[in-house]
C-alpha cells in the first residue's frame, strides 16, 4: 500500500489541500493588491497586531477541514487565544495561521501566506504553506516534500536571507558570490524559499514569533533534506505556542549552517 494513503497524513492531504485552496481564493477576493478588491474590515487586537475579515473567513475554512480530517487533534490558531492553553496530552497539535502577514496583505503586498502544520510529540508530520498571490504551494508529510510549481535546479549561488536583523558577522561568513538579502521578504517566504531551493539559507530573528508562524516552514525545510535549528544548533521542537529560540538558522548545506551558527555565536547580542 502506498505510504501516502496508508498513513493518516495521506488522508489529511486529500482533505486539507482543497481547504487551503478554498481559503486562498477567499483571501484573494479581498486582497488590496488586486483591482476592485471586495471590502475587508480590519481591527487592532489587544496585542497590537491586526486582524481582518479575511483572517476570520480563512480560519473558519481551515478549522472545519481540520476537525473533519482529525477529530481528536487539538488546534492552536493565532486568532483564538482560547486555543493557546489546555492542549496537554493531545496526540496531534495543529498549528494554523489563516493569514500570515496580515499587515502586508492589507497594504497590498503579495508577501502573505496560509500556514497549516500538524505535530506529534514535538515533531512535524504534516504541513502546508501557501502563498496565494504568488501561486506557490509547498506541502510535506513526514519527510516527503511536494512543491507547486516545481523549482528548476539553479546553477548560480542562491542568496542568504536575513529577516528582522542585519548582522555583520553573518554577512562576512558567506562564500564569495553569495548574495545577502536583508528583509527582502517576510520570514515565512524566506524560510520556505530555503525548502524550495530558491535560497541557500536564512537567519531569522524571532521578533515575537509563535509556533504557528514557524511550524510549517520548519517542517518543509526538514522534509527538503535541508537544516533548520535555533541559534545554538538545537532542532526545533514544538509542543506549545511559545518558542524559546531567539533566532532560526536555516541552510541548504551543513557547511553553510555551521558558518551561520558560528557567526551568531560571535555576535554580541546587546539584549539581556
Amino acid at each position: 500500500m502506498n505510504r501516502a494513503t496508508a498513513h493518516p497524513t495521506g488522508r489529511w492531504q486529500q482533505q486539507l489541500a482543497p481547504a487551503v485552496e478554498q481559503a486562498a481564493a477567499r483571501l484573494m477576493r479581498t486582497w488590496t493588491g488586486r483591482p476592485a478588491a471586495a471590502a475587508n474590515r480590519a481591527r487592532t487586537k489587544p496585542d497590537g497586531t491586526l486582524v481582518c475579515d479575511a483572517d476570520t473567513a480563512s480560519e473558519q475554512i481551515l478549522l472545519s477541514a481540520i476537525r473533519a480530517a482529525d477529530p481528536g487533534g487539538r488546534i492552536i490558531t493565532e486568532e483564538d487565544p482560547a486555543t493557546h492553553h489546555g492542549h496537554d496530552g493531545a496526540a496531534t497539535l495543529w498549528f494554523i495561521d489563516p493569514l500570515d502577514g496580515t499587515r502586508q496583505y492589507l497594504d497590498g503586498s503579495p508577501d502573505f501566506a496560509i500556514l497549516v502544520s500538524a505535530w506529534q510529540h514535538g515533531a512535524p508530520v504534516f504541513s502546508i504553506a501557501a502563498f496565494p498571490a504568488w501561486d506557490i504551494l509547498a506541502l510535506a508529510h513526514h519527510d516527503t516534500l511536494q512543491l507547486h510549481p516545481s523549482v528548476p535546479a539553479q546553477r548560480r549561488p542562491q542568496p542568504v536571507h536575513a529577516c528582522y536583523c542585519d548582522l555583520p558577522a553573518v554577512r562576512e561568513c558567506l562564500p564569495d558570490g553569495t548574495a545577502y538579502l536583508v528583509d527582502a521578504f517576510e520570514s515565512t517566504r524566506a524560510l520556505v524559499d530555503v525548502a524550495r531551493g530558491s535560497a541557500a539559507g536564512a537567519v531569522v530573528e524571532m521578533c515575537g514569533h509563535r509556533a504557528w508562524d514557524i511550524a510549517a516552514p520548519c517542517h518543509l525545510i526538514g522534509a527538503s533534506g535541508r537544516t533548520v535549528t535555533d541559534e545554538t544548533g538545537k532542532p526545533i521542537c514544538l509542543d506549545q505556542p511559545d518558542v524559546e529560540a531567539r533566532y532560526l538558522v536555516a541552510a541548504a548545506t551543513s557547511t553553510l549552517h555551521a558558518s551561520l551558527l558560528t557567526a551568531l555565536e560571535n555576535y554580541r547580542d546587546p539584549r539581556p
